[in-house]
């Protein structure tokens, strides 16, 4: 009787014990981020090739520390910080170079601008090439967008325009949509450099 009496105490504590372990064991849920395009009125005033200019986007390279679901930022001039619970929703290449595509869409007033691969029966005016050097920042203080970018003709491999756009937008709290959303901000601030430059760079039609 005893031994039964014991064995029911015995289970019931290693029960209570296994509650409380998954409870206090239990980890946040993770959150999901994702980069915004630039609002409808943000259209530069005109375009040499507007309504015709056909853009081809890629390739564009990001840094092996950025190839990751998980958002990186810094806490020092040398040391970044992985965040497993706050993510991107996707490939962070793909969402960058998606809402590059619609930015400039709307920058150019052209609807023929696409990512690559692209299909054969389409032959872009241009090609953009960029190399991401840095594309992170520090919650509650900025976001950097540090990039390298080609403009690329029709023919051949030779880059009609090479630049460098460093960009720091400032971040307006310490939360990671905060960070997000001066991301697209940067990634806005580049698009309009960019399509600028290609409103000076093509000939009229």
């Amino acid at each position: 009787m005893m031994t039964a009496r014991i064995c029911r105490i015995l289970i019931s504590g290693l029960m209570v014990l296994g509650f409380c372990a998954g409870c206090f064991g239990t980890s946040p849920p993770a959150v999901f981020y994702s980069l915004t395009p630039i609002g409808g009125t943000a259209a530069i005033q005109s375009s040499a090739a507007e309504g015709k200019i056909a853009i081809g986007i890629g390739p564009i390279k990001f840094p092996d520390e950025l190839n990751r679901p998980s958002i990186v930022t810094r806490s020092g001039r040398n040391r970044l910080e992985i965040n497993q619970f706050h993510r991107w929703g996707g490939s962070l290449e793909k969402n960058f170079t998606r809402v590059m595509e619609e930015n400039l869409v709307l920058l150019m007033k052209t609807d023929r601008v696409t990512t690559r691969p692209w299909e054969r029966y389409f032959q872009p005016d241009v090609r953009l090439a960029l190399d991401i050097r840095q594309f992170d920042g520090r919650l509650g203080e900025y976001a950097s967008l540090n990039v390298t970018w080609m403009v690329i003709g029709p023919e051949g491999d030779v880059p009609l325009l090479v630049r460098r756009t460093i960009i720091q937008e400032a971040v307006t709290d310490d939360s990671y949509d905060a960070l997000v959303d001066a991301q697209s901000r940067a990634v806005a601030r580049l698009c309009r450099e960019i399509a600028e430059a290609l409103s000076k760079q093509l000939p009229t039609r």
